[in-house]
């Protein structure tokens, strides 16, 4: 017996409604790691916070590899089978993050999460998806799918940190486990066991190349991630990993063009729509990555707590809200692409330049929260805008493969490649704003007396010796020179971000999405075509008249 839908018959419209927000909340919170509490686990477990850097991005590389296999685990085994084996896989996973201490586990865990995750997202998404556009009218399903989507993990976020602020960074993957067994409870009370259709053998399927790309992808991972720790192509092991990874690639490359069902199409690559929404997604990435400045800004000079971090990215959430309210009624009116794609590099702009001017030793919280607003606003609009674009006239094979790549490109490639440039700009400005404060700093420098001479004074008031006072003092204005230099160099790095901004809105102004419409060019020609024969005919009139 096949059935279509998620649920038994006897289960009513709202109950079915509630249930489907119930098993979608895990698919999209739970994660491998909490970019917000990383800073409480590198204190606590004594790791790297390359490490955990690694394990995020190995996340979106576990979603990527995943995605060609939904239509065949779909069209395999019953959605209550699926939803039952994720939530399972899923507890594991969260209890393995939650209790051991070895970043090589924590990053495969994070990693397989990913995978588990993509392939139960399909089960929760796919029912959403008709209820939001029974008609399949991608533009109204994107412009509530991405806001929930994003909305979501900046929640996740924050709640994770208060509880990593409050209690420890574990008890986030302890109360997920249960919550996790509630959903397992109601899908098998709730849920039908038929299939969806006719059962199909998955012998069919590259498993290779699933191997191949995973393995190719988290060297690249490696090689992002710790480029600034192992001293970049100073290293044996980064250069291993770069040259395996390049081999990898091309083999992987090789054996799609090869095999009569490949894992991907990549020639989906060539239409210009795909390939521009890739360039356009590695683009955002450059913007969408100063996230890292942003931190080292307010947790380094602002001494803000990752919580407090994480309240602030939740103002993203309310961005992404509107953005999502903007694009409904943007594809409502019909409006081009090319205009919210403008709008949402123009607003990055206005992120950058607000940021720019707000950058100080001092400065109140409630400054910070429209430009976070503006960020989620902004990653909303590229979003839907991007995503609507690649998805234009292709097939659902094409489409499987594209949003693979797009999730590469988006969720991975991008943010990771530009998170290591600005990682090692910011590292290498600081050394060189630091020095060249030393440099000229003397006993007549305002500077330096208007925070070295303070401190000497107060604790010698207090009674300290002179040696102890000129100790406190020299660290006092150490921690100064420090400050004042990651200040500068952030500012040179928003500086550039913000003048490569301007180049990218002219791209956006050169690129024309979607099909060109000739029409105006055509009856502007045969205007001017009219009047030079007109003109010509008045010319010869002239000439003949006695």
């Amino acid at each position: 017996m096949y059935k279509r839908g998620l649920f038994h018959d006897w289960v009513p419209a709202p109950v079915q409604l509630l249930l489907i927000i119930v098993l979608t909340i895990p698919m999209l919170t739970i994660n491998g790691i909490y970019i917000s509490n990383v800073s409480e686990m590198t204190g606590t477990l004594g790791l790297l916070s390359e490490d955990f850097m690694m394990a995020n991005y190995a996340a979106p590389i576990g979603m990527m590899v995943a995605f060609p296999l939904i239509a065949r685990t779909k069209q395999r085994y019953k959605s209550k089978t699926m939803l039952l084996g994720c939530f399972t896989a899923l507890i594991l996973l969260s209890y393995l993050c939650a209790s051991t201490d070895n970043a090589v586990l924590i990053i495969i865990a994070s990693f397989l999460t990913g995978i588990v995750k993509m392939l139960g997202m399909i089960e929760v998404i796919l029912p959403i998806m008709f209820l939001i556009s029974p008609q399949g009218e991608r533009s109204r399903f994107y412009s509530v799918f991405y806001p929930l989507s994003i909305g979501m993990s900046m929640l996740s976020a924050y709640f994770s940190s208060l509880l990593a602020y409050q209690h420890n960074w574990q008890l986030v993957y302890t109360l997920a486990i249960p919550f996790m067994l509630v959903c397992m409870l109601l899908v098998l009370v709730f849920c039908h066991s038929c299939y969806a259709s006719k059962p199909v053998r998955m012998y069919q399927f590259d498993w290779l190349s699933l191997v191949i790309l995973s393995a190719a992808l988290l060297l690249v991972d490696f090689v992002f991630c710790y480029g600034k720790v192992l001293s970049w192509f100073d290293s044996f092991y980064f250069n291993a990993a770069l040259f395996t990874s390049a081999l990898l690639a091309l083999w992987f490359a090789r054996r799609q063009l090869m095999l009569k069902r490949p894992y991907l199409l990549l020639g989906v690559i060539k239409k210009k729509n795909v390939y521009v929404s890739l360039i356009f997604f590695f683009l955002m990435g450059a913007f969408f990555s100063s996230s890292n400045i942003q931190s080292a800004f307010t947790t380094g000079i602002l001494k803000y707590s990752s919580q407090t971090n994480a309240y602030l990215n939740l103002m993203m959430a309310a961005g992404a809200l509107a953005g999502g309210i903007m694009c409904y009624f943007w594809f409502e009116k019909k409006l081009k692409i090319k205009g919210l794609v403008f709008t949402g590099f123009s607003l990055f702009i206005v992120y950058h330049i607000v940021l720019y001017f707000l950058f100080g030793s001092i400065i109140e919280l409630r400054y910070l929260l429209f430009p976070s607003f503006i960020k989620g606003l902004a990653m909303t609009l590229l979003y839907i805008a991007l995503g609507l674009y690649a998805a234009e006239k292709l097939s659902m094979a094409q489409m499987q493969s594209c949003a693979s790549i797009l999730i590469l490109f988006r969720s991975f490639l991008g943010p990771a490649f530009w998170s290591a440039v600005y990682s090692f700009a910011l590292y290498t400005g600081q050394a060189h704003h630091l020095r060249s404060i030393a440099e000229r700093m003397d006993t007549n420098d305002p500077f330096f007396t208007s925070r070295y001479n303070p401190v000497m004074q107060m604790a010698l008031s207090q009674g300290q010796s002179a040696e102890a006072a000129q100790t406190l003092a020299t660290q006092s204005m150490w921690a100064a020179v420090q400050a004042q230099a990651t200040l500068t160099a952030s500012k040179e790095i928003f500086g550039f971000i913000i003048l490569a901004g301007f180049l990218v809105l002219i791209l956006v102004l050169l690129t024309s999405f979607g099909s060109l419409n000739l029409r105006p060019w055509v009856k502007i020609r045969k205007k001017l075509r009219k009047n030079k024969a007109g003109k010509e005919e008045e010319e010869m009139m002239a000439a003949v008249a006695p």
